[in-house]
């Protein structure tokens, strides 16, 4: 590295670390900004997301902006605005589950997702939560508030539960399905970011999405990225992991293409569906076994928790210049209620400031390692 470089490296990492800590410290010691919520999106809106808002807010005290168009969204409030932690934004249009992503956010900007990351933008929200089009969501994220400097692509990092008590962050669940190498580096960056933020892991340990343990395993996307992720965190890296592995905890972030990761989280959904299915069939087949399931309900219902997806609520769009919550279009009100939970955590964490910080970083790491090359 030349001495410039070096030094511009070093400013760069200084700079980050300065501006991560007074975030953090905005953040533990200002009001809370609301969370601002896309009241039109997702299947059972508007009702599930205003009462979902409603919800966090009085269990919580977290204040919120329902957007969307006034006139549906007035009854369904009613008296609840709670000394002024729930308010309403109006916008006039949807961006329908048909659309067309990116067409659908540049012509239709009074759209209620539009009009909440303009919010989130113009300093009035801490965080966007929407349900809705999970594809617009990102579009209107990436035109409207940016990419963070550094970050090619954002990615969706989905919690998996595991059998020893912890979350493990798969990355990317869906936002690019053909990225390159290193895209999923430096998706992995954000997911080691948010992980030691929001859950409170110090040295995450990252492991590859692949067919075998082998670093040769894989396609030519896995074997190239395998490379980079070893160069890039070291022993930090824990190498391949096999999907079956997942469950077991043995790191805390998995990296993969969105397709794959998309594939992964739907054919674990249905796993989950038909193991309640049989077990709820094995219990009602005779008396003997229905008094069994009375008398396992509690700890069933409360093992079970842990593989509904409703239990985290929604799931962080990394790499975009704000706090971005996607939920589950089929998000009933207690979803959308840890929805607002997870991203005003994320806010009062600080997280912004951390994935600003982990995107210099990143970026001053890929300059020098392009300076060595030539």
């Amino acid at each position: 590295m030349t001495g410039s470089r070096r030094r511009d490296y070093v400013q760069v990492r200084e700079t980050a670390e300065e501006q991560a800590v007074s975030g953090e410290a905005r953040s533990l010691h200002q009001p809370m900004l609301p969370v601002v919520v896309d009241a039109m999106g997702g299947d059972h809106a508007p009702s599930a997301p205003v009462q979902g808002a409603i919800q966090a807010a009085a269990a919580d005290g977290v204040p919120v902006i329902l957007v969307g168009h006034e006139d549906a969204l007035r009854p369904l409030v009613g008296v609840a605005a709670m000394g002024g932690l729930v308010h309403i934004h109006h916008a006039p249009d949807v961006v329908g589950m048909g659309d067309e992503a990116v067409a659908a956010v540049r012509r239709r900007p009074g759209s209620s997702i539009v009009v909440a990351m303009d919010l989130l933008r113009a300093g009035r929200g801490c965080a966007v939560v929407s349900a809705g089009h999970s594809g617009a969501v990102v579009a209107a994220a990436v035109l409207h508030l940016g990419r963070l400097p550094g970050i090619e692509r954002p990615a969706l990092g989905i919690p998996f539960p595991t059998t020893v008590g912890k979350w493990v962050l798969v990355i990317d669940a869906g936002a690019v399905v053909d990225p390159r190498p290193q895209w999923l580096v430096q998706q992995a960056a954000l997911a080691a970011g948010y992980v030691r933020t929001v859950w409170g892991v110090e040295e995450p340990r990252i492991g590859l999405l692949s067919n075998g343990e082998e670093p040769e395993k894989g396609n030519r996307l896995v074997r190239e990225t395998h490379h980079l992720l070893a160069q890039a965190f070291g022993a930090q890296f824990a190498g391949n992991v096999e999907p079956h592995q997942i469950p077991d905890g043995p790191v805390d972030v998995v990296v993969c293409d969105g397709f794959t990761g998309n594939i992964l989280l739907k054919t674990a959904e249905g796993v989950a569906a038909l193991i309640q299915r049989v077990l709820r069939d094995a219990l009602r087949r005779h008396w003997y076994t229905a008094l069994l399931g009375l008398m396992l309900r509690p700890t069933l219902r409360r093992e079970m928790q842990r593989l509904d997806y409703r239990t985290y609520g929604g799931v962080p769009l990394l790499g975009v210049n704000g706090l971005v919550y996607v939920a589950h279009g089929r998000s009933d009100a207690y979803a959308m209620r840890r929805a607002v939970q997870a991203a005003a955590q994320a806010a009062r964490a600080g997280l912004l400031a951390r994935l600003e910080r982990v995107a210099a970083e990143q970026s001053a790491v890929e300059a020098e390692a392009k300076d060595r090359r030539g």
